[in-house]
């Protein structure tokens, strides 16, 4: 892909993008469900035992959950320009 592509709208960048921005967020969900465990666990001492016992259990179950769901929305956004690019006739040839 060249700089001028990016004015042209003869490619498509964001099926380039999506591989890169699944892999950011399959980094950033552990990394912040860790965070919110942690917050949980504070909160095993501060607010009360089932408020953080509360926390620890939820941060499991959406970092599972997020992980499952960015991998449906990426392979749904890479299906979706697939089947446009399938369906779409080439330009014509510049002979």
């Amino acid at each position: 892909m060249e700089f001028g592509d990016l004015f042209s709208f003869d490619k498509k960048i964001v099926p380039g993008i999506i591989k890169p921005m699944y892999w950011i967020g399959l980094f950033a969900l552990p990394i912040l469900g860790i965070i919110y465990f942690l917050s949980g666990f504070g909160k095993l001492f501060t607010e009360g035992f089932f408020t953080g016992l509360w926390d620890m259990g939820a941060a499991v179950i959406w970092v599972v959950i997020g992980v499952f769901a960015l991998r449906v929305l990426a392979e749904l956004c890479l299906a979706i320009f697939d089947l446009h690019d399938r369906g779409t006739p080439p330009p014509p040839s510049q002979s």
